[in-house]
Order: C-alpha cells, then structure tokens, then sequence
C-alpha cells in the first residue's frame, strides 16, 4: 500500500506548476494585448487633440464669417486690411485666419465669402454667399 500511495503523490507533484514554455506563451500573449492596448489609447489621443482643434477652428471660423457681414456696404468690393487676415486674440493666438468677399458672377447681389483658419498643423475653411443688395454697395 506504500508503494502505491507513494507512486500517486508523486504523479500529482510533476504538474504542480507550470512549465517554461507555457510561462513565455503567457507573457507573449500579455505583451502584444498590451502593445495593442496603448496603440489603441494614443491613437484615441491624437484623435481628441485633432477634433479640439478643429472645434476650435471651425468656431473661430464662424465668428469671422460674422464680422465680413458686418462689413459696410461701401467695403465689400475692397476689403479693408482688418478683414483680410490677422491672428486671433489669447487664448488662441496659436490660429491664423484670411478672409475674401468675391462678387458671384453674374450675379450682382451675391458675394461668396471665405474664411479660412490656420494652426500648425493643419486649416479649416468655410465659406458662404451672402446677399448685398447692389443698391447698397453702389451707393456709395
């Protein structure tokens, strides 16, 4: 009865733990979930730092669409140097904008208006027509 109960404590002790190779599967396993992982978590970064700009952008880019309508009639042929280009004020000195009203053509009372806002890496721009009647341009 010795031998035998000796021959099952033996048989139960070679599979205690686990072996080199099924250790390195592991951990090579944890490794590329991980590296897959973080991958994952910058590209997610660099993707809210993009759409924070673009916001941001796009925003500015509609406040200056508003100033061109608010342009005087009698300046909507030859835009003044302010509403040409110019940097924005702190907190976002870092974007750069330029502004044009063209005349559609054939189309006297209609102007195409662009605004386009730069950064360091990258631009957005909008545009749009606005209605002018001629009588107000020509009036001066």
């Amino acid at each position: 009865m010795r031998t035998q109960k000796f021959a099952s404590t033996r048989e139960r002790g070679s599979r205690n733990g686990f072996t080199l190779m099924e250790v390195i599967v592991a951990v090579i396993i944890v490794g590329m979930t991980s590296v897959a992982t973080l991958s994952a978590f910058a590209t997610e970064l660099r993707t809210a730092e993009k759409s924070r700009y673009a916001l941001e952008a796009a925003s500015l880019a509609q406040n200056r669409i508003a100033m061109l309508e608010l342009v005087p009639p009698e300046d909507v042929i030859a835009l003044p140097d302010s509403s040409q280009a110019g940097h924005f004020d702190p907190p976002f000195e870092h974007y750069a904008w330029t502004g044009a009203l063209t005349p559609v053509i054939n189309e006297s009372d209609l102007f195409d208006a662009t605004v386009q806002v730069t950064w360091d890496n990258g631009s957005y721009t909008l545009a749009t027509r606005m209605y002018r009647p001629a009588a107000l341009v020509n009036s001066k």
